[in-house]
């Protein structure tokens, strides 16, 4: 039987007393358990509203990784995308994403290495390793079980919001060092170069965090500048969307380390547009056009310490230094790492 519960406020304990109960009912009881596992998802879907998420108690994973991993979830489409919105709904808490381990993250990219022709299901499924990313750990684990080339294969399908979400796990992957060194190897940049262009926000928005993190390692910035990067970054210091222009500065304060980038970021005309971007209110943005200010044009200033130019852009350097600060000490903590040069794609 199903729980006694509202079916639409159903709780993950009863979920799991549901399939501890019922270890068949994929075969067996099908109605129910898409009854309890909806009610569930249909209960926690929005945050700011899921009882599960408020209460940061630990949940046990094994019976719903055991559903997960069942072969004849794989004919079912219906079970299984119902069951990667409630593993997505559990791993947006960091006590479950840090006990998620080898055997969570193995059935998550079983899912992804299939290749489902359901864009909804591959879609959860990439947002799952979104969620799990923000662990250091978990990133480890999605490169070991293979689950990197299947998320950059899907920034190439058709269907917008499996491309979204895609480039928004591979962002979460490259927030760690691990993460981006598989997705490069890949030749994962030349698609989110690709895609920074795509007039879907959600798309553009993660495509360009991805490169952000990405332009962390030198190994990146000369790839992205002869995949045509660079004006697509420029340009994209002109958005209004939250965290655009912020992620664009960032990529191009990396990129602008290396000489052949920083000329060619002058001459598009980068440089007036990130100095608007100083005064904003976005701290991320004023901490990465400075930066990038200072790569581009530091360099011409020569070594006389009295010039007046060499003077105001000292001043710039200290601003910029006081914004991370300020940000390291409003922010630092286990969950908000200081600023490394990265990013993370908000939790779906």
């Amino acid at each position: 039987m199903a729980p006694r519960s509202n079916n639409n406020n159903v709780s993950f304990r009863e979920v799991r007393d549901f399939l501890t109960a019922h270890p068949g009912a994929l075969a067996d009881d099908r109605t129910a358990l898409m009854r309890v596992v909806d009610g569930f998802c249909k209960a926690n879907d929005d945050p700011s509203t899921s009882e599960n998420f408020a209460n940061g108690l630990t949940d046990r994973w094994e019976e719903i990784i055991r559903l997960l991993r069942n072969p004849l979830i794989d004919e079912d489409d219906p079970v299984l995308l119902l069951t990667l919105r409630a593993v997505k709904i559990l791993s947006r808490k960091h006590e479950n994403r840090i006990t998620f381990g080898d055997n969570g993250v193995a059935a998550v990219c079983r899912v992804l290495k299939k290749g489902y022709v359901n864009p909804r299901v591959a879609g959860e499924g990439a947002n799952v390793v979104l969620n799990v990313c923000y662990e250091r750990a978990n990133v480890d684990m999605v490169i070991r079980a293979g689950g990197v080339p299947p998320l950059v294969k899907a920034l190439g399908a058709t269907d917008r919001d499996l491309v979204a979400n895609a480039s928004g796990a591979i962002q979460s992957v490259c927030f760690q060092e691990t993460g981006r060194a598989a997705v490069r190897e890949t030749g994962a940049i030349s698609l989110l170069v690709n895609l920074l262009d795509n007039p879907t926000q959600k798309v553009h928005t993660r495509a360009v965090g991805a490169l952000h993190n990405l332009s962390s390692d030198a190994e990146a910035i000369r790839t992205i500048r002869k995949q045509g990067g660079i004006p697509k970054l420029v340009k994209l210091l002109e958005s209004t969307a939250p965290g655009v222009c912020g992620s664009a500065a960032g990529a191009l304060q990396n990129v602008s380390r290396e000489v052949a980038s920083r000329g060619e970021i002058k001459d598009l005309g980068a440089v007036p547009l990130l100095a608007e971007l100083l005064p904003g209110a976005d701290l991320q943005a004023q901490v990465c056009a400075a930066g990038a200010l200072l790569n581009i044009l530091g360099p011409e200033m020569g070594e006389n310490v009295s010039h007046p130019a060499r003077k105001g852009f000292g001043k710039v350097l200290s601003c910029t230094i006081a914004l991370a600060a300020v940000y390291d000490g409003l922010f630092d903590s286990e969950e908000n790492p200081p600023m490394n040069g990265c990013v993370l794609p908000s939790q779906e």
